[in-house]
């Protein structure tokens, strides 16, 4: 049983992303994200807890965040902000527990952090929300190929913009 919401998530990257290719030919960039919660328990104890999330990006979005990746601006550890539609898939894993899978098609990804911190001065929105801020027809986020765009996101003395 799967189901299907849009979600905002800001992390960290959990590895380098992974450019791949389908037998068709239609770019695509793969990464996890993840999330950390703390709070205390009943007992007075503090607890901190992970969220993982498997997130995909296509088309014009994808090939803006392949070239970050190339020019080292997107890799492990990099801040970022993700929106796109989740999808939580249920499955059993090889011992036979239960698990569910948080994946997101990303529609939007932003650098998160200081200009310093991305290696190269990158900072900026990638998706259809940029392209419509820049004046060009971001086309249909739900589908498989968007083209995506990069918007230079201004900020001074590494804070983020919002």
């Amino acid at each position: 049983m799967a189901s299907t919401a849009k979600v905002t998530v800001i992390g960290n990257l959990g590895g380098d992303p992974e450019t791949r290719y389908t037998p068709s030919g239609k770019m695509n960039v793969r990464f996890s994200v993840a999330t950390n919660r703390r709070f205390t328990d009943q007992s007075g104890q503090q607890q901190e807890r992970t969220s993982w999330f498997r997130v995909t990006a296509w088309g014009g979005l994808a090939e803006s965040l392949d070239r970050l990746a190339q020019a080292g601006a997107l890799s492990k550890g990099k801040q970022v902000f993700v929106e796109g539609r989740l999808d939580a898939n249920e499955y059993r894993d090889q011992q036979g527990q239960n698990r569910t899978s948080l994946d997101v098609f990303a529609n939007e990804v932003l650098l998160l952090g200081s200009r310093a911190d991305s290696d190269g001065g990158f900072g900026g929105s990638f998706g259809a929300d940029a392209a419509a801020a820049a004046g060009r027809s971001p086309g249909r986020a739900d589908q498989e190929e968007q083209p995506g765009s990069i918007e230079e996101v201004p900020w001074d003395d590494g804070e983020p913009p919002f």
